[in-house]
């Protein structure tokens, strides 16, 4: 995706497919809680659950990280 794009979706006000990490998620018995964070491996970028191309810089290189 070139910068003037990028750029004119970010201006326009249009959604893109990012996303906030998951919130953490509430146990009963004590257990820690867990974060999951799905992010672009080369950029970066935090992306929604399910997203397989990122929207800032077009890889496919998603990755999933649990953080307690």
């Amino acid at each position: 995706m070139s910068l003037s794009t990028l750029l004119d979706h970010l201006l326009s006000g249009t959604e893109s497919a990012t996303d906030s990490p998951d919130a953490p998620r509430e146990s009963g018995d004590n257990a820690p809680s867990v974060t999951v964070v799905h992010e672009c491996r080369d950029c970066g970028t935090n992306v929604s659950d399910g997203t397989t191309r990122c929207p800032a810089c077009e890889s496919e290189d998603i990755v999933t990280y649990s953080i307690e």
